[in-house]
């Protein structure tokens, strides 16, 4: 009796290692930066929907990293199993380290940037400043960010800040004029200034810098069928239309393409020494067909 109880416990003990094993591997754990709610929307229904379209991969259940973190703890917790997918601007670093969905998520948008300025500064800002003249302002970035590179490439004066949450540190340097400006992508400058309606800051009215800054998922280098699943099911949201229909449902979106479109401000064209290529189909909203091609193409197991 005493052997065959021992054998009911072992079996019992092996199937439930066996199923936790298997809503182990059902689950894929992204990686985040804010503990609130109202960050991420967008990737996230992203990724929701490039699994759900693929579901003949496997049912799976896409959950949260308990943790908020920088970008590059967030490049560690992928190398150790902690998680499986992030998104962030690309560079040579990470697109050898991790494995990089060579996809723009934001149509190459974090490359435009404007500045973020205390209500003062726009006297100093006028539409006929010249590349050199912006270059002697001040300007604050994150001091993990391939963005801080790029403006010191090109000879901007710019500084590296610690960042705290939505970035505070950042738009209180600015108010305090600790700093001439805080440089911000067109998405993103909408919200932090509705987030931050109580400092006095304002958004830059003549000057938009651009340069090639593509913002990719990136998967663990130990989850190469998840990163074949992801190009799969980016390819099919392409063809269906539905993933531009998820880009335009966002608000921050439509006031980006405003601004893009509206023509008005004198652009400043910089180089990006951290992304040796551009994509001529960074808008894949113009260019569906292109971008659907250069996934297809994009071999993952030579990554």
């Amino acid at each position: 009796m005493k052997n065959a109880f021992c054998i009911l416990f072992a079996l019992l003990t092996t199937t439930q290692t066996v199923i936790s094993q298997a809503k182990e591997a059902d689950e894929i754990v992204y990686t985040r930066a804010f503990a609130d709610n109202d960050y991420g929307h967008y990737h996230i229904a992203v990724l929701q929907a490039a699994l759900d379209i693929t579901a003949e991969y496997g049912t799976t259940a896409l959950t949260p990293h308990p943790h908020p973190m920088s970008q590059n703890r967030q490049m560690v917790s992928l190398h150790k199993g902690e998680a499986d997918v992030m998104w962030s601007v690309t560079n040579r670093t990470r697109e050898q380290s991790l494995i990089p969905i060579r996809f723009p998520l934001l149509k190459g948008y974090a490359g435009y940037r404007v500045l973020i300025i205390a209500p003062q500064k726009q006297r100093d800002l006028p539409p006929t400043l010249s590349d050199s003249q912006l270059k002697a302002f001040s300007f604050v970035q994150g001091t993990d960010w391939p963005d801080l590179d790029v403006l010191k490439s090109n000879g901007y004066n710019a500084y590296g800040e610690d960042w705290s949450v939505w970035f505070s540190t950042m738009f209180s340097m600015v108010e305090k004029h600790l700093v001439d400006g805080f440089p911000r992508n067109i998405i993103e400058v909408h919200r932090d200034l509705a987030r931050h309606s109580d400092k006095a800051i304002v958004l830059e009215q003549n000057h938009l810098l651009i340069y090639p800054n593509y913002e990719f998922f990136f998967v663990s280098p130990e989850k190469p069928n998840l990163a074949k699943r992801l190009q799969t099911g980016l390819i099919r949201l392409l063809e269906s239309g539905q993933l531009n229909r998820f880009f335009n449902e966002f608000s921050w979106h439509q006031a980006a393409n405003q601004l893009v479109d509206a023509g008005n401000r004198e652009v400043h064209y910089l180089d990006n020494p951290s992304i040796p290529y551009m994509l001529d189909y960074a808008r894949w909203d113009k260019y569906p067909q292109s971008a659907i091609e250069a996934l297809k193409y994009e071999n993952i197991d030579d990554l």
